[in-house]
């Protein structure tokens, strides 16, 4: 399996989307981790695998929104 800080992710709850960004180069067991994680926790939400800048981008852009 792989370790808690192989991967990041932040919930935007208004669109029902997680986004994911897997911060490790060994991918093995991580997809596994993310798609029991998200299947248990979030059901109802998409998900959707993005690079850190994208993932600091759209943690801005909502911190934006919520002012």
């Amino acid at each position: 399996m792989a370790s808690p800080t192989s991967w990041e992710f932040y919930k935007e709850v208004e669109p029902k989307i997680l986004w994911v960004n897997i911060c490790t180069q060994n991918l093995e067991g991580v997809a596994y981790s993310i798609n029991k994680w998200w299947k248990t926790r979030y059901p109802g939400y998409k998900i959707r695998i993005v690079s850190k800048k994208e993932l600091e981008l759209i943690k801005m852009q909502a911190e934006k929104k919520e002012k």
